[in-house]
């Protein structure tokens, strides 16, 4: 799991500017994919050195393991947001998978 930069172009005025997503990489048949686990929008207020510890932090959450560090507040706090989000997110996608399938 780790934070990707990626770099968009306005249709309206033809500006570049920046996303943020957290990504997973999935093995699968046909090779290594990554998969996007949330869109962590444009405003991102981490500074590139700290996105390995979020990413790790999310994963010890989602995966519910205890930090061995000392974490910073802000870290913690965003860390915390986002993993709820993506359990959520799983969650939700888990239940429409489940629903019945009435057609014929």
């Amino acid at each position: 799991m780790y934070i990707r930069r990626t770099t968009i172009k306005s249709r309206k005025d033809g500006k570049q500017y920046y996303t943020y997503r957290l990504v997973q990489s999935e093995r699968t048949a046909r090779g290594v994919s990554q998969r996007t686990l949330i869109n962590l929008g444009t405003a991102f207020p981490l500074p590139r050195d700290q996105w390995p510890e979020l990413s790790s932090r999310i994963q010890e959450i989602i995966s519910g393991q205890q930090s061995f560090f000392k974490i910073s507040e802000k870290i913690e706090e965003l860390a915390q947001n986002y993993a709820a989000r993506i359990i959520h997110a799983q969650h939700k996608n888990k239940a429409e998978n489940n629903q019945p399938d009435y057609r014929c």
